[in-house]
């Protein structure tokens, strides 16, 4: 075992590393610049324990930007449970500040999943944004002020262990009563996937919300499973995705299709063909330590920092 770029690699990787350059110099034109440490915005920070992924400079210009680097900094970036509506408010008169200044923060999120929520939220009012949406942009950005160090950190001495979470907020959006979907994967000590969105139809039940979350989160798995093959690390077993609501794990694990869940549309219900083939491992997990609950709704500073550790 050697030491590249404070990482330990196994000889015979980076054998095998080497000879890929190779390869890929006979192919293409190619530049070495070296290891890598900025990118499109993107901080890489290298040590023995581990890598970061962060984005402090990007989340800097972007305050610059709008006027906000000397904003006082705020703990959360949404209030609690906090809900909007397309008809809140007095009309914006340039949207096209509103507009850049969503575009920004979604292009934060690559590293910032805990933003995922809150930027997704503002986002769905970039045709007609009101005045209640631009101080909703701002809370974001103090909060942004008082995370710039937040970031990703891929521990280099875990095990590589691929596992979920899932969660929905019934009936959460005020305009069309739509649920939102939320689910978290990580491997290793931080997140690689994960994702915030509001459903495609209205959910009549929260058992029916967290079956749909949960069908998308299982989508998610196997996408990871397969490209994790590709470079490699197969997965043996199944992978647990850990779910607050009893109903639907039931309904998952359960072959027989109930008339209260027989509207669910078909292609939902894959979901119970993975778990039966043991690719997907649905479990239980208390609401108070169910992570994906930061893509779904507003939370408080305890629970915010529960889930970032």
């Amino acid at each position: 075992m050697i030491y590249v770029d404070d990482l330990i690699i196994g000889g015979d990787s980076i054998v095998e590393i080497n000879n890929l350059k190779k390869n890929l110099e006979m192919q293409f034109h190619m530049k070495d610049l070296g290891e890598l440490k900025y990118f499109l915005g993107i901080e890489m920070v290298r040590s023995r324990k581990g890598i970061w992924m962060l984005q402090k400079q990007y989340a800097t210009n972007v305050l610059k930007k709008s006027g906000m680097f000397g904003c006082k900094p705020i703990s959360v970036p949404l209030e609690k449970n906090c809900k909007l509506r397309a008809d809140l408010g007095r009309r914006i008169e340039n949207v096209n500040v509103y507009r850049s200044m969503v575009g920004s923060l979604i292009y934060l999120t690559i590293t910032r999943p805990d933003l995922s929520y809150a930027v997704g939220l503002v986002s769905q009012f970039m045709q007609q944004p009101t005045k209640p949406h631009m101080e909703c942009i701002r809370r974001i950005l103090r909060y942004v002020k008082a995370t710039l160090n937040y970031g990703l950190f891929y521990k280099a001495d875990l095990d590589i262990e691929l596992e979920g979470y899932t969660d929905a907020d019934w009936a959460g959006n005020q305009t069309d009563r739509r649920s939102t979907s939320g689910y978290m994967f990580a491997l290793g000590s931080a997140a690689i996937s994960w994702n915030s969105k509001k459903q495609a139809i209205v959910a009549l039940s929260s058992t029916e919300a967290e079956y749909r979350g949960a069908a998308i989160a299982t989508c998610e798995e196997l996408w990871i499973r397969r490209l994790l093959a590709d470079l490699g690390e197969c997965i043996d077993g199944p992978v647990t995705i850990w779910c607050d609501n009893m109903s639907s794990i039931q309904l998952a694990k359960n072959p027989v299709f109930h008339t209260r869940t027989k509207h669910i549309e078909v292609h939902y219900h894959f979901v119970r063909e993975k778990v039966i083939d043991g690719e997907v491992d649905l479990k239980y997990v208390n609401t108070n330590k169910q992570v994906a609950d930061i893509f779904t709704k507003g939370l408080s500073v305890e629970k915010r920092e529960q889930f970032k550790a």
